[in-house]
């Protein structure tokens, strides 16, 4: 059964499950070159965002964004992705209420070191 109609195009759960798994096999790999190089100037080094994450392993935008929709509704949504709002302490911004305000994070808080993104995903709620 597809889910996550918000876009054209659809993914099954189990194609959703597998561009997940894949973004964390990727993390893994980039986990040991970046052990591997420590210490060391890395021009390859780079702590990715989900988005880019699934684009690395050939996915549409449009399927990106499925999959971001699923993540983000099953626990992970503070700074998946410009396109999921989140609430976060912030009490010096005018918009906030009780120190709290709810509002896109800007692209480049959006990156993770692998080993953070892993965990992130490890760590969703129900079924996978």
């Amino acid at each position: 059964m597809p889910l996550y109609r918000k876009t054209k195009r659809t993914l099954t759960e189990e194609e959703i499950l597998l561009a997940i798994e894949r973004v964390r096999t990727q993390c893994r790999l980039d986990e040991l070159h970046n052990t591997k190089e420590a210490g060391k100037h890395l021009p390859n080094f780079h702590n990715p965002s989900l988005r880019s994450a699934l684009d690395a392993s050939g996915y549409t935008g449009e399927e990106a964004q499925v999959v971001i929709y699923y993540v983000a509704s099953h626990g992970f949504d503070y700074c998946l992705d410009p396109t999921i709002e989140a609430t976060h302490f912030d009490p010096n911004n005018p918009k906030a209420v009780n120190g709290m305000v709810t509002d896109s994070p800007p692209r480049d808080a959006c990156h993770w070191t692998p080993e953070q993104l892993r965990s992130r995903l490890d760590a969703l709620r129900g079924p996978r």
